[in-house]
């Protein structure tokens, strides 16, 4: 049984892991994602800690490994990028590389209870929420993306991005998307690429994302495509103290 949490889920998570060795102390426990990464030993060395292993960072490929290497009773010493305890004592393997190709990591959108996902603004809604990139190069003090992701930016090709939005309208009749990124206009040219695309291909789903100032205004000359590409909403950060930054 395996859970996700950040650090306003992690009160619960550890409760689902909880019921899961109540009902059957045999089930093996995972947790990932920010919090458990950064807190692995706080975790592990709790008195009531349900939690066998803790994957750190993406979760994609180590998971898998990890579950391949229990079910033929290997070591799970040998998989990166873990913590679990070893006759008491506490064990992290080395990292992970970031996984360089986001491409080849599809979505089980089939796995989704659509009804409950909506855009309250928008009547008759089906809001699905999508990943276009992972990473950010900022350097924000308050915030985990940047020591999570290591200031490491990637981005989905545009024409894996539109496509997954024409089949989530075709397939699930999503028209509302929420773009999860930190900054999906970093990269330029890709990104005026899937304006581009959700023009040409006339996808007709509206998006809501957040980005930074500066790429608005980079992108001033071209913002009648964000238009036209049907973006609705753009959140923009605003806590600096700096008033340069401000400004």
């Amino acid at each position: 049984v395996g859970t996700t949490a950040f650090t306003a889920e992690i009160v619960d998570a550890l409760k689902v892991l909880r019921l899961a060795k109540e009902i059957d102390p045999r089930i093996i426990t995972v947790i990932g994602n920010t919090h458990p990464t950064y807190c692995y030993d706080e975790i592990l060395t709790a008195p009531d800690n349900p939690v066998d292993y803790i994957v750190m960072g993406e979760g994609e490929q180590t998971l898998v490994d990890l579950m391949d290497c229990l079910a033929a009773g290997g070591d799970p010493g040998k998989v990166r990028s873990i913590a679990f305890l070893r006759d008491g004592s506490l064990m992290v393997t080395p990292p992970r590389p970031f996984i360089h190709d986001l491409d080849c990591l599809p979505t089980a959108w089939d796995l989704i209870d659509w009804p409950i996902y909506t855009y309250k603004p928008m009547e008759g809604s089906t809001l699905a929420i999508v990943s276009t990139s992972r990473g950010c190069s900022q350097r924000c003090s308050f915030c985990s993306q940047q020591l999570f992701w290591k200031r490491n930016w990637r981005g989905r090709s545009a024409e894996s991005v539109v496509a997954e939005l024409e089949h989530l309208r075709d397939q699930y009749g999503v028209n509302v998307v929420m773009f999860a990124d930190e900054t999906p206009t970093l990269e330029r040219k890709r990104w005026e690429r899937m304006l581009d695309l959700l023009i040409e291909r006339e996808v007709g789903t509206k998006i809501l994302m957040e980005t930074r100032v500066d790429d608005i205004i980079r992108d001033e000359r071209i913002m009648e495509k964000y238009r036209r590409a049907m973006v609705d909403h753009i959140y923009v950060g605003v806590e600096a103290t700096s008033q340069e930054t401000l400004d």
